[in-house]
């Protein structure tokens, strides 16, 4: 990566070309890395607990999806590996709508691995001062932005 940042840092077109697919190699190292320091499920999967965990109610396969960035048919999926693994249990709400429930074991799991977590974390920030951090953020919440413009706009092309 360090010959990429160096080769495209010429000129704001060539950075931003560079920061666009550092991303997905970026994205690419931490899930390989993550389902070595986590065996028991994968990343996506851990993703979402994460989310499931932070989602708000009704917990349905869409509003996760949602939070997720990807598709009801893509939680499903993962959800019902979690749940043959007793992570969670999918429920038929009055609307149809399938709830993912955690269990207990997501609890038992997360004391399990969470200092395997933290010191990943701390291994990955260890570079980065506070105020960095802060900055680093922020900044992701401003290409959020922008990924919502390009949605946009990809549905403007359909």
């Amino acid at each position: 990566m360090t010959e990429l940042f160096e080769q495209f840092n010429c000129d704001t077109q060539h950075r931003m070309q560079a920061i666009f697919s550092s991303i997905f190699v970026l994205q690419n190292r931490m899930q390989t890395a993550g389902e070595k320091l986590q065996t028991e499920i994968s990343m996506k999967q851990w993703l979402l607990l994460a989310m499931t965990e932070c989602c708000p109610e009704p917990r349905t396969l869409t509003n996760i999806g949602n939070l997720m960035g990807c598709s009801r048919q893509n939680v499903k999926k993962l959800a019902l590996a979690l749940e043959k693994k007793g992570f969670v249990h999918l429920l038929l709400s009055s609307n149809n709508s399938v709830l993912v429930e955690p269990t207990e074991k997501v609890q038992r799991y997360a004391e399990e691995i969470g200092e395997r977590h933290m010191k990943a974390l701390s291994l990955l920030f260890s570079d980065f001062s506070e105020e960095e951090i802060g900055q680093l953020f922020s900044l992701y919440s401003k290409l959020y932005v922008g990924l919502e413009r390009i949605e946009s706009y990809v549905e403007e092309l359909d």
